[in-house]
């Protein structure tokens, strides 16, 4: 299976990740084999947010917004992704341990961590995995009616990009950010300010205003991507900075969601 990658235009906000300077933490070989493997030898695009390619015609159509969800704990309820492949692995215990962990490095430490545990394996096997993960009430007819009324829909997490288009696939979503394992061993580490940058390039790129950008999170690592839009919801349980744009559900059907979108942008 290849996987064709393209650069998202290059305006101004979709420069390299910060993540990725200077020597980053190294992920293990079998992983890249894997990874690799799976992409027809194909090697990941380095320092810009990517999307799998499609026809020219998909980013020349004018859009009536964008609305860019994320993914563990608001797309998906329950067990992380991470959590998900970690489990078949016996490695659960330690992963939830990881979840814990708030520092850049200690993150970082623990992908490369996590990558090691995948060695071995190819994208499709752990992909087998990823069916087990639970998805957030009406995340399928949520996303479907956006872009049935022509909102663009994007899925932007910190976690592995292979689980990213994965599920992105299953939404018949072609826009996504995940961190990226690269052809040189290099990890390409997402961050939360790195989603607030893909959603602001893939507006401009879109030609889409400001006023119609909404994001849609629920932790803490969700804070510059909601700050990003004009219509913040977050649908965590306790909303982790002060907004009076804030719309807080917490835990809400991702259906009153979408409505949500289209009545404020009826206009």
């Amino acid at each position: 299976m290849t996987i064709a990658l393209i650069e998202l235009a290059a305006a101004p906000d979709t420069a390299p990740f910060a993540g990725t300077a200077a020597e980053p933490p190294r992920a293990s070989q079998g992983l890249l084999a894997s990874v690799m493997l799976a992409s027809g030898g194909a090697a990941p695009v380095s320092g810009r947010s990517v999307m799998p390619a499609k026809p020219e015609t998909t980013m020349l159509t004018k859009t009536r917004g964008i609305a860019a969800f994320d993914l563990d704990g608001t797309l998906l309820r329950g067990p992380t992704v991470c959590e998900v492949l970690a489990k078949p692995l016996g490695r659960l215990k330690e992963m939830r341990r990881f979840e814990a962990f708030i520092e850049e490095c200690d993150i970082a430490a623990a992908r490369v961590e996590m990558a090691r545990w995948y060695d071995g394996q190819s994208v499709d096997e752990l992909n087998v995995h990823l069916r087990n993960a639970e998805w957030a009430p009406g995340a399928h007819e949520a996303v479907q009616k956006l872009q049935s009324a022509g909102v663009q829909v994007a899925v932007v997490s910190v976690t592995w990009s292979f689980a990213v288009q994965w599920f992105a696939e299953q939404l018949n979503v072609s826009n996504y950010l995940g961190t990226q394992l690269l052809s040189s061993g290099e990890i390409n580490h997402v961050w939360g300010r790195d989603k607030a940058r893909f959603v602001r390039g893939l507006a401009s790129n879109s030609g889409v205003p400001p006023h119609r950008i909404a994001a849609i999170g629920d932790s803490r690592g969700d804070i510059e991507m909601l700050k990003e839009a004009r219509l913040p919801f977050f649908i965590g349980t306790t909303v982790p900075f002060e907004s009076d744009q804030i719309i807080h559900l917490p835990q809400a059907d991702l259906r009153v969601v979408a409505e949500r979108i289209l009545q404020e942008w009826a206009a």
